[in-house]
């Protein structure tokens, strides 16, 4: 019986198609309707593909110097046509920035053609999107140039200076890492504002070219050195009269504190062992070839304002070669001679000459030499630091532990012993949500017990004068911390309450760490933001709208501004005497004290104390000066032995991190902190100190004002304002008053 049923059971069966079993309809279903998913987003992507690949070769793009950029730098875009209204940028998080066109211009078009609209962006991310909006609503992809790490080092050359890659290689850090030297044969494409070479680390220029550039084009590299940077002025027979007579070249030549250089006449340089000295050459010059070689002759040189390096005769003002001085916050190096031409070409020695035009090899060696810059720098500790808010603690693991741990233990075992016990399954639909309800409360109560419900804001700023050029520069840091989901306005203007400077604007900003940690601006991959909503850069960069914040999460930027000060804040006297201290004395101006105050000069600082207003103070008077960098590094001595305070890499005081990145080199560099300076590199006077100035330090009112309106949601309805307190016991700045020193023989006739 049992083989007429298994004869019977196969009889119901289908028999096979083509020697194959079909396929069962909910399986072919599931088939067609993939392949159906497949097509559609197949011919989406083809047709997204055609339309952007199509228009995109209508834009045309300058980014940078000559396509070299660099992240978290602000960076020239130059885009044509000029129909382009707003360039969107990736941010550190990976969130679209839209950039308004400069308000300065764009560059003149060539050829009668129409002229390519400037932007300035920041790229946050090295392979970021870059999106141009024409107007009409749609955004275009553009392909950019691949950017430089922002812990890469770039020189720019303005001129035809083969050694300068040779040099370059002369100052080749023990990690491998060079400086990238960039090119340019003139100065025409360069911005008009500093913000446009922030990309660069130092800049030389060579006499011949700054001689036939107009005025106009060098005025953004005039802006960037007063900001704070690093120049090297090769002017030697291009200097003569009347080639850099006027504009910012004259500026550059050596002078009187605050006034321009002025060249008198040319004389033959008829020897070169001041130079070959100077520059550690291994080979002098050809004695043929200074034949018909002049140098300038400077006005005034008795009073020139700054270190005579290198010079030609019995004394330093008979004929300096090498004068290295201020410019308002930063340095111009100028040497006499044009290394572009002739015999310096080829001659061995200018390689090492232009390595101590730049300051030098770095003495650092062992482990403060090889330290890995793509790391954690002072601009990331600062970070760090800004980013910790009062009233804002972290939940202790302990409790998350404990608390996941329990509700695993309500779900199982008890929620289904409860619920088996009494054999009613449909008890479960209650007791699970009441469960889920129950721990949800408990989370939202520990995160509001611990992080709170108000707004937080933190805050470090920096204050700097100059006496010499009366500017001001104010550098900021602010955080603020959300409670909810927001979206909010932050702008920044100089606090007139603090410095009588005119109510301008300053540019407003992300604030991103370097390296390639997370969320830094060279990590691979954005930081993975719970508010991935595009926002803009107001016009001027003068504020940022729309800047989405996730509920108990932080945002952090930076402002930076400049402008003159009518009235100087201190009144000076000091010199220095023969014996390299300080003598005279100085008179405080300001509307409010200055606490904590120190007179820096050369290695040397001088304790001040408070310094209330019309109040005088005598470097003479006191118990007399300490070394600089055992004050900075909190050195004593102990028994005859000195015991220096280590540098923690987890400080988050912010007035320590800001007092050691302003005076980073005099601290002794990477060889206390271990660390980079990064962008806090820019505030660091260090170089100022031994030429001819000195700088008081103290701790006073901030010296920038910001405002933050919050609006909840991403719609952004309701917008209020965040409390932010600027009374001078909350917001206090550390202020940096850099003066000029009076010289001994400034009634000395010039020669």
């Amino acid at each position: 019986m049992r083989p007429a049923v298994q004869d019977r059971t196969n009889a119901h069966r289908l028999p096979p198609v083509g020697g194959r079993r079909a396929p069962s309809l909910p399986r072919a279903l599931a088939w067609g309707v993939f392949i159906w998913i497949a097509v559609v987003w197949g011919v989406r992507g083809a047709a997204g593909f055609a339309a952007e690949a199509s228009p995109e070769t209508a834009w045309e793009a300058t980014i940078g110097f000559d396509g070299v950029y660099r992240t978290g730098s602000w960076t020239p875009l130059l885009i044509a046509p000029s129909t382009a209204t707003r360039v969107w940028v990736e941010d550190p998080d990976g969130e679209l920035v839209g950039y308004p066109p400069a308000s300065d211009g764009g560059s003149s078009g060539q050829g009668g053609g129409e002229a390519p609209r400037r932007f300035r962006v920041r790229f946050g991310r090295p392979a970021g999107r870059v999106l141009v909006d024409d107007g009409s609503g749609s955004t275009v992809p553009l392909r950019v140039p691949v950017a430089l790490e922002s812990t890469d080092e770039v020189m720019l050359v303005i001129g035809d200076l083969p050694s300068a890659e040779r040099a370059a290689r002369l100052l080749q850090r023990e990690d491998g890492t060079r400086i990238r030297v960039v090119a340019l044969p003139d100065a025409s494409g360069l911005g008009p504002a500093d913000l446009d070479l922030d990309g660069a680390d130092a800049i030389i220029a060579c006499g011949s070219v700054v001689a036939r550039t107009p005025p106009e084009a060098l005025a953004g590299v005039d802006a960037w050195v007063r900001r704070g940077g690093r120049l090297v002025f090769l002017a030697g027979m291009s200097a003569a009269p009347p080639g850099l007579a006027e504009g910012p070249g004259a500026g550059w030549l050596p002078g009187p504190a605050g006034r321009e250089g002025r060249v008198t006449r040319m004389v033959p340089l008829r020897r070169s062992a001041a130079i070959e000295t100077y520059s550690k050459a291994g080979r002098p010059l050809d004695r043929n070839a200074l034949g018909g070689l002049e140098v300038p002759v400077l006005a005034d040189a008795a009073s020139i304002d700054g270190m005579i390096e290198a010079w030609e005769g019995n004394a330093a003002t008979e004929l300096p070669l090498v004068v290295r001085r201020a410019h308002g916050f930063g340095t111009v190096t100028w040497v006499g001679l044009d290394l572009d031409q002739g015999v310096f070409r080829n001659w061995q020695g200018t390689d090492s000459l232009l390595v101590e035009l730049l300051g030098g090899r770095s003495r650092q060696t062992g482990r403060s030499g090889e330290l890995n810059r793509r790391s954690l720098d002072l601009g990331g500790q600062l970070r760090l630091a800004v980013d910790r808010f009062d009233g804002v603690r972290p939940v202790p693991f302990e409790l998350i532990a404990g608390l996941a741990l329990l509700y695993i233990a309500c779900l199982y075992p008890a929620e289904w012993w409860l619920v088996s016990r009494g054999g009613r399954p449909a008890l479960a639909w209650l007791t699970l949500p009441a469960v889920v309800i129950l721990f949800a409360g408990m989370a939202w109560w520990i995160a509001g017990r611990w992080k709170g419900d108000a707004w937080r804001v933190r805050r470090a700023d920096v204050v700097d004068v100059d006496l010499a050029w009366k500017v001001a520069r104010g550098t900021s840091f602010f955080g603020t911390w959300s409670p909810m989901n927001a979206v909010v306005d932050v702008g920044a203007v100089p606090s007139t309450a603090a410095l009588g400077v005119d109510g301008q604007a300053a540019v407003v900003s992300w604030y991103g760490a370097r390296g390639r940690g997370i969320g830094a601006v060279d990590c691979p991959t954005s930081h993975p933001s719970l508010a991935s909503v595009p926002y803009t850069s107001a016009a001027g960069l003068k504020s940022l709208d729309r800047v989405p914040i996730a509920a108990s999460s932080s945002r952090l930027f930076e402002a930076e501004w400049m402008a003159g000060v009518a009235d100087p804040p201190v009144v000076s006297s000091l010199r220095q005497d023969a014996q390299g201290t300080l003598s005279g004395a100085l008179e405080s101006r300001l509307p409010f004290a200055l606490e904590q105050c120190s007179l820096f000069h050369a290695g040397w600082t001088y304790d001040v104390g408070s310094l209330a207003p019309g109040a005088l103070f005598d470097p003479e008077s006191g118990k007399g000066p300490r070394t600089l960098a055992s004050a900075l590094t909190r050195s004593a001595s102990v028994y005859d032995r000195t015991q220096t305070q280590a540098w923690r890499v987890d400080n988050t005081d912010i007035d320590r991190i800001l007092e050691i990145a302003g005076f980073h080199a005099a601290a002794g560099g990477t060889s206390y902190t271990s660390l980079e300076a990064g962008r806090l590199g820019r505030i660091d006077l260090s170089p100022v100190l031994p030429i001819d100035r000195a700088i008081l330090v103290g701790r006073g009112p901030a010296g920038t004002s910001w405002s933050c309106a919050a609006a909840g949601g991403v719609s952004g309805s309701g917008a209020t304002a965040v409390p932010i307190d600027d009374s001078p016991a909350q917001a206090t700045a550390m202020w940096r008053i850099v003066i000029p020193l009076e010289k001994l023989s400034v009634e000395k006739p010039s020669p």
